[in-house]
């Protein structure tokens, strides 16, 4: 009898095992959050792109007078955007100043960073040489059709940066969403949809299931 209780015993045992191993666990992912802060970065790393393309704007500020007569700028306040409530920063702005405050310190010169990059790989995106990958990531796709090797260094130095700028940004963007690190891989594919998204038309993009095809 006892040796039928322990059997029996060590069968239920081996039942809840098995059971343990074939629960789920649901592991917190805010992924539409990601999203909707990916989309507002890249539109601040376009406009830092756009001002990087221009040449240098007059340096004298604007000015308006009062009633009094006394010239001052003019001053707008701008709503709070996803960012900075995320991040704690100030939610105003004024329209002299070319920097809105969105986001912390690092993420605010990440953006920079990569904005001042974009004119410069914007060539070798046209150029098919370049193109963004599903993981997140820039991808030299094409180096043999640049013939010059200097100009084959310079798109391999400028696609490391650009992806060393983004694996920091994805873990900026993870902390600040209290997402642990082990899915930082996923912050990016995350952001990569967006990347995607806002490609320009016949740039090179690989779709999630590994195809490359020309944005259309």
């Amino acid at each position: 009898m006892a040796s039928r209780g322990v059997r029996r015993l060590g069968v239920l045992a081996g039942v809840a095992l098995i059971a343990a191993a074939c629960v789920t666990i649901n592991v917190y992912f805010p992924e539409a959050q990601i999203r909707d802060i990916s989309k507002e970065i890249e539109q601040e790393v376009q406009k830092r792109a756009a001002e990087a393309a221009e040449p240098p704007a007059d340096t004298e500020q604007d000015a308006t007078s009062d009633s009094d007569g006394i010239s001052g700028p003019t001053t707008a306040i701008r709503p709070a955007g996803l960012l900075d409530g995320l991040f704690g920063m100030p939610a105003y702005a004024a329209e002299d100043v070319p920097e809105p405050a969105v986001t912390n310190p690092a993420i605010r010169k990440i953006i920079d960073s990569r904005g001042r990059r974009a004119p410069l790989l914007a060539p070798y995106r046209k150029l098919g040489v370049i193109g963004e990958g599903r993981d997140g990531f820039l991808v030299v796709r094409k180096l043999d059709a640049l013939g010059d090797l200097r100009k084959r260094a310079e798109v391999q130095k400028l696609v490391r940066e650009e992806n060393d700028d983004r694996r920091a940004l994805y873990r900026e963007i993870a902390a600040a969403t209290n997402v642990d690190l082990s899915q930082i891989a996923k912050v990016a594919e995350t952001y990569a949809a967006t990347l995607r998204e806002m490609a320009k038309p016949g740039e090179w993009i690989q779709l999630p299931d590994g195809r490359w095809v020309q944005k259309r």
